[in-house]
């Protein structure tokens, strides 16, 4: 990495990795509910062989194939791999990609007694063909996309918000993962944010909201992770400097009634403006290393809703951010959907300090 590069990179302050450390061991005090979009992300690898006499396409020998958890599984997945007590809550059919993502699940601990399986609901798979040659990185050739464009029944939605609200009197956090793949209709979304007011009246509970187009959806969550085409089609302010990107992060934060924004960046970082509107800007942890971004903005929502969690005493919002950076930061340097685990981001953070 050049050495103009470091100068921009996140900086650890000094005795602030004691605090990290803390919060990363706290963490399976924690219990998250993971309530959105179970998406399966299916690999499918192969070599090249030749171009086809029959069109002008490749001829892939199979490998390997797998499949994975996305979307909400994949943010579920995360939190259970950062060390907290996951309850997954949505919809799946009963198709041989979403049995492999129960099957993940339930292997590495993630609670599924919530997730409502049925064939009226049709489960989002996402298969990418990947190739590449022998000793080089392997490539997507294409990404094939079935299922998600059946949104459920309001009679599902209502065995589902039934079963949230049993799981939210006992859980530290929610994580609200809408991919617009089906379960968030206007009658869930409803429901859901009745079930979240009512439970605001109650006890401090914390809330984070992941969504691509129904941030205004649910008022009073403590922050939302739009990324920055999301905030712009949200918000109407494109983000040009410093001043646009206040401008943006406030409006966002009146329209939605959230406490606070965080507004993702690539590679510019994130940006997090807190309850009394003031901006923090936080640098990447690596510039020259990034292999993949599918998928980190799970692994960022997944850490912000494990770390930041006021019944357990983690209330320090700037830290949860900054541990949420480094987090995504680990996630980049992987291909594919990918879990990044509390010893990882504590390596992480013992190499950021090496490096200052």
């Amino acid at each position: 990495m050049s050495a103009d590069n470091e100068k921009n990179l996140f900086k650890i302050k000094k005795g602030r990795e004691a605090q990290y450390y803390k919060v990363l061991s706290a963490l399976k005090k924690v219990k998250v509910a993971v309530v959105g979009d179970i998406i399966a992300d299916e690999y499918i690898t192969g070599g090249c062989e030749r171009i086809s006499r029959e069109a002008p396409v490749l001829i892939l020998r199979h490998e390997s194939s797998k499949t994975t958890p996305g979307g909400a599984g994949n943010a579920a997945a995360n939190a259970a791999a950062l060390g907290a007590e996951v309850y997954s809550i949505g919809a799946a059919d009963k198709s041989r990609e979403a049995d492999a993502v129960v099957e993940f699940y339930n292997k590495n601990g993630i609670n599924t007694e919530y997730i409502t399986r049925g064939d009226e609901y049709r489960t989002c798979v996402k298969t990418r063909i990947m190739s590449g040659a022998f000793h080089t990185t392997l490539q997507q050739v294409i990404r094939i996309d079935k299922g998600g464009d059946r949104p459920v029944s309001d009679k599902t939605a209502d065995k589902i918000l039934a079963d949230f609200n049993k799981v939210i009197k006992f859980v530290d956090s929610v994580l609200i993962s809408d991919y617009n793949c089906g379960l968030f209709t206007d009658y869930f979304c409803a429901g859901l944010q009745n079930i979240l007011s009512s439970e605001y009246n109650k006890r401090e509970i914390l809330v984070i909201v992941d969504s691509r187009h129904r941030l205004f959806d649910f008022k009073g969550a403590y922050t939302a992770t739009p990324n920055e085409s999301e905030a712009f089609e949200a918000s109407g302010v494109k983000i040009k400097d410093k001043k646009s990107l206040i401008e943006c992060g406030r409006k966002l934060i009146e329209m939605t009634g959230n406490k606070t924004m965080l507004i993702t960046r690539g590679s510019a970082g994130m940006a997090f403006l807190d309850e009394s509107g003031a901006l923090n800007e936080i640098a990447v942890t690596r510039r020259d290393e990034i292999a993949d971004v599918t998928g980190a903005g799970d692994t960022v929502a997944a850490m912000l809703a494990a770390g930041l969690s006021p019944a357990k005493k983690m209330n320090d919002p700037a830290l949860a951010v900054e541990l949420a950076n480094i987090a995504g930061g680990v996630k980049v340097m992987k291909r594919g959907t990918a879990q990044v685990s509390g010893t990882e981001v504590k390596s992480e953070i013992d190499r950021l300090l090496k490096i200052q």
